[in-house]
């Protein structure tokens, strides 16, 4: 078998008939890091004729003529054939020091051990072979990170399975707080735009909210008009917002609808005064309340903030395998909407209709603890019914150990400096 470099439709045509395919190892993925100044290999490993694995790996020179290299989110390559995945790491080794590799960074797409959705560890399968296989071939295990870091994707995943499923097994499936939610939002009916790469600002608005709030870093606008104009329609991004007018109408009928409602139940009572009458009457009578807090919120929303008020946005990749749920934001101020459920049950039942085999909610930390700072997101997800699932982790490879020194001592003495 060897590992060699086929040409990109060659590379697709690969990615598009593999069944565990994942976006970081594909073509428009390929074409972003192009474009912010990464090279591309892009590699098949050969049986005679056949491609039984491949991946594209990315490359920029740190030293000199020596490349960092990394293979996003691992192979396109079946990881339980340990002795396919001998063959194909010993090509591997190969290649990249004939391309005056330093050293190379990978993230296998692969799960390490099954969890309850509590987190708890399933006690059984592990994938200690294949660490110790990555390690038999010099590539070191960075070890089991929990929490949340920007400098890494997520070693932690939550993950809901739609194959087989309609919209009713997931609702039915979704805790109370959650399903309610979804509810609510039907009812004060929140709206969502799809965005053209004109829009995507709206998202970035948003994603820029919710860093200064939790902490994390958002890319710039062309991050998100790059990897749109890379991915085309496998990249969707969409944002939730209030009609403030709509807001109003809305609850003015409602209101109209409940008075005419306490009307009836006048009459009932002058007929029955019953305490089951009465009960009616209080409930209505709440109702109305609610319903004017509303109409009084819609006004006054509307004169300070307009027709339109973007509440959450989100950004998704999409293959037929998984929707990725990728960035996200909201507007803190009106976090009482609920914006977010709007975002998640709609793209998840985009999912159910077309087909697509699981709703991936993306990066949870790993701890499951309360007093987690990420707890929170955790929980959100969980609500979904969502299963947890936990990554193989990160390795490093250093191809040249001499060279690799000094360019970590060289780094250091940058970084001092820098201070």
């Amino acid at each position: 078998m060897i590992l060699k470099n086929i040409s990109e439709e060659e590379f697709s045509n690969f990615y598009e008939n593999f069944e565990q395919k994942c976006f970081w190892q594909s073509v428009s993925m390929a074409h972003f890091e192009s474009s912010h100044g990464w090279s591309i290999h892009y590699l098949g490993f050969y049986d005679e004729d056949v491609i039984r694995a491949a991946t594209v790996l990315i490359s920029k020179n740190v030293m000199g003529k020596y490349a960092l290299f990394e293979s996003l989110r691992g192979f396109l390559i079946d990881y339980d054939d340990l002795d396919l995945m001998d063959a194909f790491l010993n090509e591997l080794k190969i290649y990249l020091h004939a391309h005056n590799c330093l050293y190379m960074k990978i993230d296998p797409y692969c799960e390490y051990q099954p969890h309850d959705k509590d987190g708890n560890a399933i006690e059984g399968y592990r994938r200690d072979d294949l660490i110790d296989l990555f390690e038999k071939h010099g590539f070191i295990h960075q070890g089991f990170r929990n929490g949340s870091d920007n400098n890494y994707e997520p070693r932690w995943m939550s993950i809901l399975p739609l194959e087989g499923k309609d919209e009713e097994d997931i609702l039915k499936k979704c805790d109370s707080k959650t399903r309610q939610n979804i509810v609510n939002t039907q009812k004060t009916g929140l709206k969502i735009d799809r965005l053209n790469k004109s829009e995507l600002y709206r998202l970035h608005d948003m994603v820029s909210t919710t860093g200064k709030r939790r902490h994390f870093l958002n890319p710039d606008l062309s991050y998100y008009t790059d990897f749109m104009t890379s991915f085309h329609e496998n990249m969707q991004a969409y944002c939730v917002y209030l009609d403030t007018k709509d807001y109003y109408e809305r609850y003015k009928k409602n209101y109209e609808e409940l008075i005419k409602e306490k009307e009836h139940i006048y009459k009932l009572i002058e007929e029955t005064d019953s305490k089951k009458n009465r009960s009616k009457l209080k409930n209505c009578e709440n109702k109305i309340t609610a319903a004017l807090k509303r109409i009084d919120e819609a006004k006054k929303l509307r004169e300070e903030y307009g027709d339109k008020i973007d509440l959450a946005a989100a950004m998704y990749v999409i293959t037929d395998r998984e929707i990725v749920y990728l960035f996200s934001g909201s507007n803190d101020t009106f976090k009482h909407f609920k914006a977010a459920y709007a975002l998640q049950w709609y793209m998840i039942k985009y999912g159910i209709e077309h087909h697509i085999k699981r709703y991936n909610f993306y990066g949870i930390s790993g701890i499951f603890s309360p007093e987690d700072e990420e707890y929170g997101v955790y929980l959100f997800k969980k609500g979904f019914d969502a299963d947890v699932i936990e990554l193989i982790g990160n390795f490093e490879y250093i191809d040249r150990k001499r060279t690799y020194t000094v360019y970590e001592d060289l780094r250091r003495i940058k970084h001092l400096v820098r201070k």
